[in-house]
């Protein structure tokens, strides 16, 4: 064996062991993400039934109806003007005229308080 055959098996373990490596790192990150993911399902599961539930008692003592329910929500589909599943936060205008972003918490322009929104638009 000469000493291009010591250098190439050198690197071919060094690249052997870099890709091991990375093999690992890659499992570690993926059994993370499928922890995540069944934790937030577990969660979606437990908001739905409480949801359910508040619906339920609302209905109960209101005499609201499924298709009252039906409805509101359609409306609220609709109202950034595409029926697309999703209610759309828009930005709002500050007293300074600048439009803020429906995510921050205070004028990307001139540092005021964003203005005030639903307590559903943080959510």
């Amino acid at each position: 064996m000469d000493l291009f055959d010591v250098a190439q098996s050198r690197q071919i373990r060094m690249t052997n062991n870099r890709v091991s490596s990375a093999e690992s790192v890659s499992d570690h990150r993926m059994r993370r993400a499928d922890n995540e993911i069944a934790e937030l399902a577990e969660r979606f599961e437990r908001m739905r039934t409480t949801c359910e539930a508040m619906w339920q008692l609302v209905c109960e003592t209101t005499g609201l109806t499924d298709a009252h329910l039906t409805y509101r929500v359609y409306e609220l589909d609709v109202a950034d003007g595409q029926k697309d599943g999703k209610r759309t936060i828009k930005s709002t205008p500050c007293e300074c005229g600048a439009m803020v972003n429906a995510k921050v918490a205070a004028c990307q322009f001139c540092g005021a308080p964003a203005p005030a929104r639903s307590p559903w638009d943080s959510v």
